[in-house]
């Protein structure tokens, strides 16, 4: 998913308060039509910061852009207040559901683009445990929004199907933290991330290599050490030769556990 977080427009940490919002995605827009589609990115951002002002500003007076998140007609996911907090989008659902306003007006439809990002954020909730749940604006209070246009595809179940499966990038932190079950974990933690999986086995490879360098050590010195009893010994045969003999042989390298 695309998601572009609030530092990106210059916003510090959300002072809404914490909250679990667990049913589901709410659909919103905006009450006029935005023309977004036909214009750059840099309208779509230009537009969020706008919108959180007027939020902000003397007709709401709230404390912070009023959504979670917003879905640009270019695919990308903006980030208001975020995940885990409340909102002050559809009284009645702000602390239960999150919601996605899609940057359009009365008579936009949104773009293929909008939807599957829609979808993509709507999945990525559920991976955090929230509901499957898909609602429009009007489920909560008397209002037009999210328009007919939009309410359409939220009754017949547009934004529920499966976002597209070239946005499934998932970023490189996400990557690292994601937790594989591993055999050498405990009862109490059965599964690592797997940046520390990384690390583990990079230990791990270190010490064998130390004991096979240490390995061969030994073997070249015993080697020597009967070429100074026999000058008729060849040493580098010798050496060779035990070492294919070993090879032979499988051998279990007991490297402990990792610190």
């Amino acid at each position: 998913m695309k998601i572009t977080a609030r530092a990106v427009f210059g916003w510090g940490p959300t002072s809404a308060r914490s909250a679990s919002p667990h049913e589901g995605l709410v659909i919103h827009y905006d009450g006029s039509d935005q023309g977004l589609a036909a214009k750059p990115h840099t309208a779509c951002i230009a537009y969020w910061k706008n919108t959180r002002a007027f939020h902000m500003g003397p007709s709401r007076g709230w404390l912070d852009i009023g959504y979670s998140f917003g879905a640009c007609p270019h695919g990308e996911v903006f980030e208001g207040r975020g995940f885990g907090r409340e909102q002050a989008a559809q009284p009645g659902g702000n602390t239960t559901w999150y919601s996605v306003t899609l940057m359009s007006g009365p008579s936009e439809s949104p773009t293929a683009e909008q939807v599957d990002a829609v979808r993509q954020l709507r999945a990525w909730l559920m991976s955090k445990g929230v509901g499957a749940g898909v609602r429009g604006h009007r489920d909560f209070i008397s209002t037009t929004c999210p328009g007919d246009r939009l309410y359409r595809l939220v009754k017949d179940g547009t934004f529920t199907g499966s976002p597209s499966k070239e946005e499934d990038d998932v970023a490189a932190k996400e990557t690292w933290q994601h937790e594989l079950t591993v055999p050498y974990g405990s009862a109490d933690n059965p599964a690592w991330q797997a940046g520390n999986v990384l690390v583990n086995n990079g230990v791990w490879l270190r010490k064998i290599s130390a004991q096979l360098d240490a390995q061969n050590a030994t073997i070249t010195a015993m080697a020597e050490a009967l070429a100074q009893q026999d000058s008729e010994i060849d040493v580098e045969a010798l050496v060779a030769r035990i070492r294919s003999e070993i090879e032979k042989v499988t051998v279990r390298l007991d490297v402990g556990d990792s610190a």
